[in-house]
């Protein structure tokens, strides 16, 4: 992605986040992924175009699909604008998507707090996070474990709020520079999940509208 793709892609990105639903409305699936190839829309207006035939339930599907996976596009982009942070050449390799200091690899994954954790929720509770993440989002993955980096989104003044974090690029250049100079001196805690290491950054909204990140 080069610095004109990453400005166009993330107006777009900001712009679709205002009409699209936080919750899916109908989980992934099979079936309805099978409609359009949504993996050749590069842009916002391409997909617009691709699913302007489809119900109100399934352009909405695949507007939030869509969403999801651009954003976790950005944010390789953006860690990749750090200092010694290469992207995986192979974009279709499901093994790893950055990689630190030629060293140590992971696969990023944007999310946002789950539903029976949301109430109560701390940033201190990050190992009670990362254990629901492995065990209900990564069952494709269940026999092929991976280094994992949670990217949370959470706002404590309204939960639909995670869609507009998703897309805040400033404080994700933050979040994303501030990582990388602890992981260079070696100042990241990471958790361990079985055979992996895994770690959240939060990206969250306070009750006061204050916008913070948290490794």
């Amino acid at each position: 992605m080069t610095q004109d793709q990453f400005l166009k892609l993330s107006r777009d990105l900001q712009d679709l986040s205002k009409t699209i639903p936080q919750e899916w409305g109908k989980i992934q699936n099979d079936s309805t992924d099978s409609k359009i190839d949504m993996f050749a829309c590069s842009n916002l207006v391409a997909l617009l175009v691709r699913i302007n035939h489809l119900s109100s339930e399934d352009q909405n599907y695949f507007k939030k699909r869509w969403f999801i996976w651009k954003c976790s596009q950005v944010d390789e982009y953006l860690f990749c604008k750090t200092p010694k942070v290469k992207a995986n050449p192979n974009s279709k390799d499901k093994d790893w998507d950055i990689e630190f200091d030629d060293d140590i690899r992971f696969d990023l994954k944007g999310t946002v707090v789950p539903k029976p954790l949301r109430q109560n929720f701390r940033v201190s509770m990050e190992r009670k996070l990362i254990e629901y993440y492995y065990a209900n989002q990564s069952k494709g993955m269940r026999h092929h474990m991976q280094n994992r980096l949670f990217i949370v989104h959470h706002s404590f003044r309204k939960s639909e709020r995670s869609i507009f974090l998703r897309c805040h690029w400033q404080l994700k250049e933050y979040a994303y520079r501030e990582f990388n100079k602890r992981m260079t001196n070696s100042r990241i805690n990471f958790l361990r999940f079985e055979s992996v290491l895994c770690k959240c950054i939060f990206l969250i909204e306070t009750k006061d509208n204050e916008l913070v990140y948290k490794i």
